[in-house]
């Protein structure tokens, strides 16, 4: 009981101590003995051993394998994938109010980590780099935490609905911690947890909209289910079309500057910044010469962010609806040109907690994207490249797989063959676990994974269970867009939760 705590405590917190804690519950699964009770146990419920049969064939497909320290290291990031579901389902079962007292710990260790976010956001924390919105969670994956941020709303909610332990006081807490907890998803741009806790919310309050007997509560979950993916389309219609709606009409082109030179104008490249075109109204000769005055940075140099310091001007330019010239540079107050050498290429970028800014962006990087533009650093249009390469590896072996080895080889020889435009250090696997099972496994291993992880939770699933059920569409929503089962914290955190909440409890 004191493993599972600790687990949970620092599963938002510390990757070390949570080794340490699962190492803790094995030692004491071993040291207990009662071996015949626990087999039996294990014998009698099928649907453990079929869920770590996941961890046996990563094993098994050692067999195709040839660079084994990958593989081994593989193997080692999937220890729980075997060690948790058998020490949690083959133990003495908890109680609900031992289990509450673990969700309870996991809800202030995640607290925890958000407000120290906070104290980093705010740089009462020094961060090395403050506009990097990833490096506000300081112990774990920003997309590991969005995740277990998301598991927390739905459990406090659960909480209140059930009236646990609430009253007074509690319930103003609860709906504080709630506000909090949304707040930081939405000041880290969580678009993976946010979008996990509207699907899941929307998902659970469609049930409760289908079992609810009393009409009036019936009609408010469906004015709910209805209502906010209504407001989410529209909105982001909104932003779509403040997005190509264009501040300078297409009349105001010129050929010539108000001193005489000639601008540059490329009709062909269709890239925007906030709807106007970027490379038009050019004329480099007076950017290079009133940037001088105004900044010590080389335009011919980088700027913050590692960019072309003359792009990144001709893009903040272009996002505040100026000329690319003397007159341009000449309206930017002192504090745009600060923002441009720390490296921001639209006025927009520079409040980091604004979600139109993310939206804003991610727009952008599927506009570019579409017009042939280079999707290195960019989290979205990356990952269309990413899943490219990870069918094309499934299609090549889609029987057997690559084997649990050597998926990372095959990833960089393939970006390598066709030319990627992704920089190098942007050439990553998959990032969607499903997929990923495909190509390290073929269709043989990667269907016994699919059946492994899916048969349990259906074969199993009881309609009041309801830590399991959010716990576990929010796992199936992180393995579409992450390979979740690939870093020690997510392997942790699928088969803790999975197995405490399937398997734990009487």
């Amino acid at each position: 009981m004191a493993g599972l705590c600790i687990i949970a405590f620092f599963l938002p917190l510390s990757e070390y101590i949570t080794n340490a804690a699962t190492l803790m519950i094995i030692t004491n699964f071993l040291l207990e003995l009662k071996f015949k009770q626990k087999l039996k146990k294990l014998w009698d419920n099928k649907s453990i051993l079929i869920f770590v049969s996941i961890f046996f064939v990563h094993l098994l497909w050692l067999i195709n394998t040839q660079n084994f320290e990958f593989a081994f290291n593989d193997i080692r990031i999937k220890l729980p994938l075997l060690a948790l579901p058998i020490v949690i389902g083959a133990s003495e079962a908890i109680n609900r109010k031992q289990l509450n007292l673990i969700v309870s710990l996991f809800l202030g260790g995640v607290l925890i980590s958000t407000l120290s976010g906070l104290f980093v956001y705010f740089d009462f924390i020094d961060n090395p780099n403050p506009y990097n919105l990833r490096d506000v969670s300081i112990f774990i994956s920003h997309i590991r935490l969005s995740l277990m941020v998301c598991l927390s709303v739905l459990i406090i909610f659960y909480f209140m609905h059930e009236r646990l332990f609430f009253t007074g006081y509690k319930t103003a807490l609860a709906i504080v911690l709630i506000i909090w907890f949304v707040g930081f998803l939405v000041m880290i741009q969580g678009f993976t947890g946010l979008t996990s806790l509207v699907i899941v919310g929307l998902v659970s309050l469609a049930y409760k909209a289908i079992s609810e007997q009393k009409l009036i509560r019936k009609v408010i979950y469906f004015v709910f289910v209805i209502g906010i993916p209504l407001l989410l389309i529209i909105y982001l219609g909104v932003q779509i079309k403040t997005f190509y709606t264009p501040t300078i009409e297409q009349s105001e082109y010129k050929t010539h500057t108000e001193s005489g030179n000639a601008y540059y104008h490329d009709f062909e490249s269709k890239l925007l910044e906030n709807g106007n075109y970027i490379y038009v109204n050019i004329c480099e000769k007076e950017l290079y010469s009133e940037w001088s005055k105004r900044s010590e940075i080389s335009l011919d140099g980088e700027d913050g962010k590692g960019q072309s310091q003359l792009h990144t001007l001709i893009r903040y330019l272009t996002s505040r609806g100026l000329t690319k010239d003397a007159n341009g540079i000449i309206e930017l107050s002192d504090q745009d040109i600060r923002n441009i050498e720390n490296g921001f290429t639209n006025y927009r970028f520079v409040n980091k907690n604004n979600l139109n800014q993310r939206v804003y962006n991610i727009i952008w990087q599927i506009d570019v994207y579409s017009k042939g533009g280079n999707p290195s650093g960019h989290s979205i249009t990356q990952r269309f490249e990413y899943l490219k390469a990870g069918s094309i590896l499934a299609y090549r072996n889609i029987i057997f797989g690559l084997g649990t080895g050597d998926i990372d080889d095959a990833y960089k020889a393939l970006y390598l063959e066709k030319r990627s435009q992704l920089d190098s250090q942007y050439r990553h696997r998959a990032h969607n676990q499903f997929l990923t099972f495909f190509v390290t496994f073929g269709s043989i291993g990667a269907l016994l994974c699919l059946f492994a992880f899916f048969y349990p939770a259906i074969s199993e699933f009881s309609n009041k269970n309801y830590y399991f059920a959010v716990f576990f569409l929010i796992a199936v929503l992180s393995m579409i867009t992450d390979d979740t089962l690939e870093t020690t914290t997510g392997v942790v955190f699928i088969s803790y939760f999975y197995s405490l909440f399937l398997w734990g409890e009487k």
